[in-house]
């Protein structure tokens, strides 16, 4: 099922219920594996009031779940946080090209991921810096393209603008919404949140 039409028709529930089932539905590329990080702007709107529900509900929502956040940003009716998993965000950050890359911008190559992230939280203040692609999983490839530091020609566009061959970050979009569709037809068949949440091993289609 089309996850987008799937919560179009959740939008009545009670607020919480689906603010819940939203961050489940954004979530779970993260949780399973198909991207690093997570990047979500929860804000207090006169519909739904995401950070409010955050704040009262989202420690314990992911607890024994194999997610981690940093606060990037917090203002009064909004919070900008980074949902990421740290075996795959490490793993990302020490990829030969990727540490180059951000030892360009400022990053030292001795740094821990805890070092990383406070330090990408401080140049996250004053705008998004680019080099957030590499946490949410766009390939290097189309983060420097972007940037203007790849002779790679901008081919296509789907979740992010893509240089150069389209081919594995087309597979990666595609994942991406493979698992989002997954969960929607998991809450049709009754499941519970949690169970996204807490990582359930069914296969993903």
């Amino acid at each position: 099922m089309c996850w987008k039409f799937y919560l179009q028709q959740q939008e009545a529930k009670d607020a919480a219920d689906f603010f819940f089932l939203w961050m489940a539905m954004e979530l779970a590329p993260t949780i399973y594996g198909e991207k690093p990080g997570t990047l979500l702007n929860l804000m207090n709107t006169s519909k739904l009031r995401m950070k409010t529900l955050w704040l009262e509900f989202g420690s314990s929502m992911l607890v024994n779940s194999n997610i981690e956040w940093i606060v990037l940003k917090d203002e009064p009716g909004s919070m900008k946080i980074l949902f990421y998993r740290v075996d795959l965000l490490t793993t990302s950050i020490h990829d030969k090209s990727t540490r180059h890359f951000l030892k360009g911008l400022g990053y030292q190559v001795t740094m821990t991921l805890p070092e990383i992230l406070h330090y990408f939280k401080e140049r996250f203040q004053n705008r998004c810096p680019h080099e957030m692609g590499i946490f949410l999983g766009i390939p290097l490839k189309d983060v420097m393209g972007f940037m203007g530091m790849s002779e790679e020609c901008h081919t296509c566009q789907g979740m992010w603008q893509i240089y150069g061959d389209p081919v594995s970050s087309l597979g990666i979009m595609q994942r991406i919404e493979a698992v989002k569709s997954q969960v929607a037809d998991w809450m049709m068949e009754g499941y519970a949140v949690a169970d996204v949440f807490h990582g359930m091993s069914l296969k993903i289609a």
